[in-house]
């Protein structure tokens, strides 16, 4: 046969089968990396340690992570079927045991309506303040705690924080009906009247590509047209 083969296995003694560097040798490895190999094998055991630790701890939280979410949506649920004080003590449970969770912050958003139907204005308000400042503006739950907390601040007559909030509504997606007409009713409550039609006007511009009969187009026309009977 021509030369030796690289698969061709090295006789090794039976009784250096056990030994990593006989076994390296076994491997037909080049000798450059069995030396490599020999000089740092403390290392090389360390390095695959703590690799293989580190793998299996990411495993273990990532499981226990999942656990912890699934329990949590299940105890909002649970949470959000009871009443009363029953369900206000249910939700601060799940807002203090499930910390960091999303349903966690349901529940704290779910406090703080609450706190707006029992006509606690400033707690809720303080609450949807909480809740937003921990939150990106990009988040759903952003625009829902300033709505919140324009409604709180609004119903307890803190005005210049009620228009401020409602101010920065009217420039999110899908809000500038709440913010624009938040505003205005904020100027009418004052006496500003026609800012208020101002104010009303300037958002009906922007939705001249709808139709006549557009639900919403309608409302804000009719604000526009009892506003004017009060001028």
């Amino acid at each position: 046969m021509g030369g030796e083969s690289v698969f061709d296995k090295k006789h090794v003694e039976p009784s250096a089968m056990g030994d990593v560097e006989g076994l390296l040798e076994h491997f037909n490895l080049p000798p450059a990396v069995i030396g490599y190999i020999r000089r740092n094998k403390r290392m090389i055991q360390v390095i695959v340690a703590a690799v293989l630790i580190t793998v299996v701890a990411l495993a273990l939280y990532d499981s226990y992570r999942q656990k912890r979410i699934e329990q949590a949506t299940s105890a909002l649920t649970i949470a959000l079927q009871k009443a009363g004080d029953d369900k206000e003590k249910a939700l601060r449970t799940v807002a203090a045991e499930f910390a960091g969770t999303t349903s966690a912050r349901w529940a704290e958003v779910e406090l703080a309506h609450l706190a707006m139907a029992g006509s606690k204005f400033k707690e809720a308000a303080e609450q949807y303040h909480r809740i937003r400042s921990d939150l990106g503006t990009s988040d759903p739950l952003y625009a829902l705690t300033v709505f919140g907390f324009a409604q709180a601040k609004e119903a307890g007559h803190e005005y210049d924080e009620a228009s401020a909030a409602y101010q920065e509504l009217k420039d999110i997606d899908g809000y500038q009906a709440i913010g624009s007409t938040g505003v205005a009713r904020i100027l009418e409550t004052r006496g500003n009247t026609d800012k208020a039609i101002e104010t009303l006007t300037t958002y009906l511009a922007t939705l001249a590509d709808k139709g006549p009969t557009d639900p919403g187009k309608r409302v804000i026309e009719d604000k526009i047209a009892r506003l004017k009977v009060k001028q």
